[in-house]
């Protein structure tokens, strides 16, 4: 490479010692061969005096850098030294009256042919005021942020079609939402979202209500319940509202949750949600140029020249100006005139552009440029650093789209926000808040425009002020949160009434920085509950009035609530009959529920409550007295919206006369069944005497010439043989007679089907059922599973099942207690066995009892036991008695299976 001449060498070192930044150079080891010499004046050291310190891990320009930054700052060009990648660092350095100040410091190393780093070259460009720009960005962005967060009430956005975007950090915690998922679109569904963590009771009406709003624009206002990320549910009152842009079109739906279920006063400050947007890129290698004095552009370093594809020439080559080609159109007229002013005034020049780089893109870029002047003061040259701020610009115009979101958010959101100093002066009320009040926004914009508790005075009704004043110092001088409730006047002077809540944001040492506070509208919720406690009292009213026993059970059953007539009836409350170790229902149960019919109460209760079918039972019940009444007791479940129990109601009606008339009845009806039975008997008596009185008379007359004509002297044996043949007619005349009578009583097989066994005894209890309640008799049946069909007359097996069963019934009628009457079918062999069994006293056990009129009762007629064998035994089977356990009789028949029935 050339060496360049002693001129060339004196411009170069004049640009450098003219730009309006630093520039150095170092060796390969990192000693510095060369600093500018406003550099050096600007530190107040020698060049000489920054290089490593010998025999030591240091360097001399220790003493310059910040002592926060010196080790980053080292350990940075150490790596650079060994491995020759870009210097690039920001850090604060020592100007030489001891003030720090930010600066980018850039280095490139130089290497010879070989590739071996022979030198450093780099600048080193203020950037003081882009630093305190950044803070004050992410100063005020933090700020927003604290109040969208720190204000107690969950804040959410969606967009116009309904799909969550945004959710505040409370909200996200008191969910257990994943944030990532949260700030990820479309990540969340909001039907999915609602079915999660909407109660289930309430998932169909919030769903309705939001597709409602959605698809009308109207506000959305609507209380729920909403899960916590521990799984409990609480009541939240929702309210949003459309942003619309100026032609109406909904933009977001900006929303709040209030929280309603309890005044909560624990909540922890408000975190940020919002982490700090990222730094702007830092360390990208500056662009130097310069022009002479009148602007034309003199020399332009390769770094300009990689980075835009520009060189001097094609620069030149243009209008005159300062490389505009490279300049984006929409910025050219205003860089122009910027150019031409500082080429014209001398003043510095400063300006953001878009700056067209390698490949065709536009990227910010921010050019300063400063003149160097002779010793009569006439510009001699201008000197310009151009840097790349395309990620600044990006970073700021987030933070003004995110300053003004949040203001949206925090305007828009239903409720009234506010935030106070330390001392209680407001300073900020959002504009929902200032609408309301009818505040000047000006006003309401300037801090401390007036204390709190005169706004107190002009705002909240009389009778609420004074306590609301001594709440607010109360929570100023302690630091407690405040929470309160009271009417606030709106613009028009109508009183509303507020929950108001505020809470403090401390620093690091707790000292409080300000008070967020808000205020939600809960008028129309006091006047809603207060209608909705009316409509309690008016319904509990007219439960207590109806005519009727009224109680309400878990879906376990435990009795939770009894009507104040059900409570009189029994005579105790609802858990003054509490024992330990036995549930509330069981209790219950045993002292009011008589003991005859307790088990059975017991199991169809418990089948109800584990299948939910309805309840339906007809038993006694304890009144107050100690009497036991027949009542009759039905219940039904109530199920949610996804068909699950959440309650059973029931009622109990007293039913003492009705039972004890139709027992009379029933007893009227039987004495008119046997004076009906004896007179068809007697008629069919009568029939068939006269029936069967004519041959029998005929044989009688026969008989008697036929012993004549034997005793005749000679005897007539031909007529007397005549005669025997008449009284054979006649006998066989009478035995038709008698076959046909009984033809009429013997049923044909030719009705005989393959049936269900288990079925015939389900009907035959069905039919039996209210006549063994009413004796007071309590049936059981056990059924074998699996039982094959039986050919059989479904008619006559059920009249020989009710037979056994009502015998069995009537058998136990001057038993005290114990009236139990079991049934049981089960397969013996090619047989099923089908037993009767009851627990009356011991009675004939005797193949007698089968024998037609044979009975032990006083009205019967003895035929019932003998058709029961005769039906039985002409299916196959057999009928007999044995003795019962502990007493009483078993009855038992067996029917054949199969083919045994027809053989």
């Amino acid at each position: 490479m050339a060496e360049k001449s002693p001129v060339e060498v004196e411009q170069v070192m004049r640009i450098l010692e003219s730009m309006p930044g630093h520039a150095w150079a170092a060796d390969a080891g990192g000693r510095f061969t060369y600093v500018s010499a406003n550099t050096l004046a600007y530190i107040g050291e020698l060049a000489a005096d920054l290089g490593p310190i010998p025999d030591s891990d240091e360097f001399g320009w220790r003493r310059v850098v910040h002592p926060d930054d010196y080790e980053r700052v080292v350990a940075r060009w150490r790596h650079c030294l060994e491995s020759g990648d870009h210097y690039d660092t920001e850090h604060r350095i020592r100007r030489w009256d001891g003030v720090y100040k930010w600066f980018r410091n850039s280095g490139l190393a130089s290497r010879d042919p070989s590739g071996r780093i022979v030198g450093w070259y780099g600048t080193t460009i203020e950037i003081d005021d882009q630093k305190k720009a950044e803070a004050a960005l992410r100063d005020r962005e933090r700020e927003l942020s604290q109040l969208v967060d720190l204000v107690p009430s969950h804040l959410w956005r969606l967009t116009p079609a309904g799909e969550p975007v945004f959710f505040n950090k409370r909200m996200v915690d008191f969910l257990g939402l994943d944030i990532g998922d949260v700030h990820r679109p479309g990540k969340l569904s909001l039907a999915t979202l609602i079915e999660t963590i909407v109660h289930p009771d309430e998932v169909g009406q919030v769903k309705d209500a939001l597709d409602r709003s959605l698809s009308t624009g109207d506000s959305f206002a609507i209380r729920y319940r909403l899960r916590r990320a521990d799984g409990a549910y609480r009541w939240m009152s929702s309210r949003a509202e459309a942003m619309r842009d100026q032609g109406g079109r909904i933009l977001q739906w900006y929303g709040l949750c209030h929280d309603i279920h309890d005044q909560v006063r624990g909540e922890e400050a408000l975190q940020r949600s919002e982490r700090r947007l990222q730094q702007m890129i830092d360390a990208v290698p500056s662009m130097i140029w310069t022009a002479a004095a009148d602007g034309k552009p003199t020399y332009v370093n390769r770094r300009l020249t990689d980075v835009t594809s520009a060189t001097l020439e094609d620069i030149t080559a243009d209008d005159g100006s300062l490389y505009l080609s490279v300049v984006h159109p929409d910025d050219r007229d205003a860089a122009k005139q910027a150019v031409a002013r500082s080429f014209e005034t001398g003043a510095p020049y400063l300006m953001r552009y878009r700056q067209l780089r390698r490949g065709g893109t536009y990227r910010w870029t921010e050019t300063r440029a400063e003149p160097l002047r002779g010793e009569s003061g006439a510009i001699v040259q201008w000197y310009g650093v151009s840097v790349d701020i395309e990620d600044l610009v990006n970073a700021q115009t987030a933070l003004r789209d995110r300053e003004r979101e949040l203001s949206q958010l925090v305007d828009l959101v239903p409720s009234y926000l506010w935030r106070l100093t330390p001392e209680g002066e407001p300073n900020f009320f959002n504009k929902r808040f200032i609408d309301f009040l009818g505040l000047d926004i000006g006003d309401a914009d300037r801090p401390n425009t007036s204390r709190s508790s005169a706004m107190i005075e002009s705002v909240v009704h009389p009778d609420d002020a004074a306590g609301l004043d001594q709440a607010l110092n109360r929570c100023f001088a302690t630091g407690e949160r405040f929470f309160m409730r009271y009417r606030l006047r709106r613009a028009d002077g109508v009183y509303r009434w507020m929950e108001g809540r505020a809470e403090p944001l401390r620093d690091d040492r707790h000292r409080i920085l300000q008070w967020y506070g808000l205020s939600q509208d809960i008028d129309d919720q006091l006047r809603a509950e207060e209608a909705l406690r009316e409509s309690e009292r008016s319904l509990r009213q007219l439960v207590e009035t109806l005519p009727a026993l009224i109680y309400c059970a878990t879906p376990d059953g435990t009795p939770i609530y009894r009507s104040q007539k059900l409570s009189d009836y029994l005579g105790f409350g609802l858990e003054d009959k509490d024992e330990d170790g036995k549930s509330r229902l069981v209790n219950a149960l045993d002292y009011i529920i008589h003991p005859d019919d307790l088990a059975e109460v017991k199991e169809k209760y418990a089948h109800s409550l584990s299948t939910g079918e309805p309840y339906a039972r007809r038993h006694r019940l304890r009144r107050y007295d100690g009497e036991y009444r027949w009542v009759e007791t039905r219940a039904g479940p109530m199920r949610n919206s996804e068909g699950e129990i959440v309650q059973w109601n029931g009622v109990c009606f007293e039913i003492e006369d009705q039972v004890r008339a139709q027992e009379d009845l029933r007893l009227a009806q039987e004495r008119l069944a046997r004076a009906s039975q004896a007179a068809s008997l007697a008629e069919l008596s009568a029939s068939i005497a006269h029936e069967v009185n004519q041959p029998l008379a005929a044989i009688v007359a026969n008989s008697h010439a036929c012993q004549r004509w034997l005793v005749a002297s000679p005897p007539n044996i031909e007529r007397a043989q005549k005669t025997v043949e008449r009284v054979i007619r006649d006998a066989n005349a009478a035995a038709d007679i008698v076959t046909r009578v009984h033809a009429l009583f013997k049923p044909s097989g030719d009705t005989r089907v393959q049936t269900p066994i288990n079925g015939i005894v389900h009907e035959a209890y069905d039919l039996m059922a209210e006549e063994a309640t009413r004796r007071r008799v309590r049936m059981t049946v056990e059924l074998e599973g699996d039982l094959p069909p039986v050919a059989l007359d479904s008619v006559q097996i059920q009249q020989v099942l009710t037979n056994l069963m009502r015998n069995g019934i009537e058998a136990m009628e001057a038993t005290a207690s114990n009236r139990i009457l079991r049934l049981g079918v089960y397969r013996r062999g090619e047989f099923v066995h089908i037993e009767v069994s009851d627990l009356g006293p011991d009675t004939d056990i005797s193949e007698s009892i089968f024998e037609p009129f044979f009975t032990t009762k006083e009205h019967g007629m003895g035929m019932g036991l003998a058709i029961c064998r005769s039906i039985v035994e002409s299916h196959g089977g057999r009928l007999w008695v044995e003795k019962s356990h502990p007493h009483g009789a078993k009855f038992i028949f067996t029917l054949p299976i199969g083919e045994t029935a027809s053989a």
